[in-house]
């Protein structure tokens, strides 16, 4: 193992151990999210160069000095700009028992999540972000609720979970599913105050069923989406048993075409091809898509017809030099777009000042929270895009930005309008 190699395994077990410490006393969102980061950026490389797929596609396209030299440097400015930047917050205990004051509160939130949820398909195409983040209130309210003293209103919160489970069964999609059970694991964490050792035990359970559900996820996703009229539910549990107890539930190896389980976890290959495109075959784009991001993120559609559309086709083929189907979503994530804008140094400094960005937002809309309690329940949807390691900058600051426009537009009408009382203290 190469020291740049070394450094980047110990940078990312650093943040798996911080996030641990911090579970039960905060809520460690951008941990979270540069722990995510490290483990798609270094870990999933480091084990693919260890043991390679030879998947036909799905593989590292530069040597592994070549890759970590850029990455792990990249990732520590990202990280230590995160953490000097939110380390002020540390000193401050969140009152979220408190929460247990506004169950009125988070039932009309959880309501508005509901509506929107069923109703928000018939908004106009321009609106249709706006009824997405609506709809993720229903999350908001059932986290407020989970700290109820009515043990009816808690029930909310586990049939979110439920609601969650049962929609990505029917979907064969489980990415949402998996964000938002960890978020939820953070604010049961607060409310419980797990030991490590139950921490680290739920850890590694988690980790099993992830590694299970990666088995799974092809064979269940190609019966559903040919159709599959059954009980999905009774679907899903043969398939896991079968892939636990015959381990032939699905083929997911490199004749089937199907990438394998380190694959999902390894963001390396596509940031990799990024490193092997440019500059060889395609210039430095000198910051041409990151002003595009931040226009994007700032104007309105109707403003900026050009704005640039999610899913990553465009930028994906640019910088990998990859072809992409149309119907398929691969972003090259923000580091691979650093790079493929600045080249090494001017990555390096990009990460940095991205860290830096996102620390200052964490820190203002924590200073929100030490006045107004409910608005933590807010943080994960605000957050939804940001902690993806995969997303485009373009996708990160438009989801951050609508949706905190969004939130805070909700908390001043309903002070304004609707007479709510919001404290981090007593009674609101």
């Amino acid at each position: 193992m190469d020291g740049w190699t070394l450094i980047g395994c110990l940078s990312v077990i650093y943040l798996a151990v911080l996030f641990v410490k911090r579970l039960g006393k905060s809520v460690p969102i951008l941990e979270l999210m540069t722990l995510i980061a490290g483990l798609q950026w270094i870990i999933g490389p480091i084990i693919e160069y260890a043991n390679p797929s030879n998947h036909y596609k799905y593989y590292m396209y530069v040597d592994q000095e070549t890759y970590m030299s850029f990455i792990v440097p990249a990732y520590i400015g990202f990280m230590a700009f995160i953490l000097l930047g939110i380390k002020s917050t540390q000193k401050y205990r969140i009152p979220i028992a408190n929460l247990e004051y506004y169950s009125k509160y988070g039932l009309i939130i959880f309501g508005i999540g509901v509506f929107f949820d069923l109703f928000g398909g018939v908004l106009p195409g321009a609106l249709k972000f706006f009824g997405f983040i609506l709809s993720n209130f229903k999350f908001a309210g059932a986290i407020i609720l989970y700290f109820s003293k009515d043990a009816l209103l808690k029930k909310v919160f586990y049939g979110a979970i439920a609601y969650l489970f049962v929609i990505a069964l029917a979907k064969a999609m489980f990415h949402d599913l998996i964000l938002w059970l960890v978020f939820f694991y953070m604010f049961w964490a607060i409310k419980t105050k797990p030991s490590i050792p139950f921490i680290l035990t739920t850890f590694l359970i988690a980790a099993l069923s992830l590694t299970t559900l990666q088995t799974i996820k092809a064979a269940y996703r190609s019966q559903v989406w040919s159709g599959y009229s059954g009980n999905k539910i009774e679907l899903f549990l043969t398939l896991i048993t079968e892939s636990m107890f015959d381990g032939d539930s699905n083929i997911e190896e490199v004749d089937s075409g199907e990438p394998g389980t380190n694959v999902r976890l390894n963001q390396g290959w596509i940031i990799s091809a990024v490193l092997y495109q440019i500059p060889s075959n395609e210039p430095f784009l000198g910051g041409e898509t990151i002003e595009e991001a931040v226009f994007s993120s700032l104007l309105p559609r109707f403003l900026n017809p050009n704005k640039a559309k999610a899913g990553g086709q465009v930028n994906f083929r640019r910088f990998t030099g990859l072809d992409l189907s149309d119907g398929t979503s691969m972003g090259i994530s923000i580091i691979g777009e650093a790079y493929g804008n600045y080249g090494i140094t001017g990555g390096i400094l990009f990460m940095s000042a991205w860290g830096f960005f996102l620390a200052k937002v964490w820190t203002r809309l924590f200073k929100v929270v030490l006045k107004n309690i409910i608005f933590v329940a807010f943080l994960p949807i605000a957050f939804l895009q940001v902690i993806k390691a995969e997303t485009e900058l373009v996708v990160v600051l438009n989801h951050l930005i609508k949706s905190l426009i969004v939130i805070f537009f909700f908390f001043w009408y309903a002070k304004n309008y609707m007479n709510w009382k919001f404290s981090n203290g007593t009674k609101g």
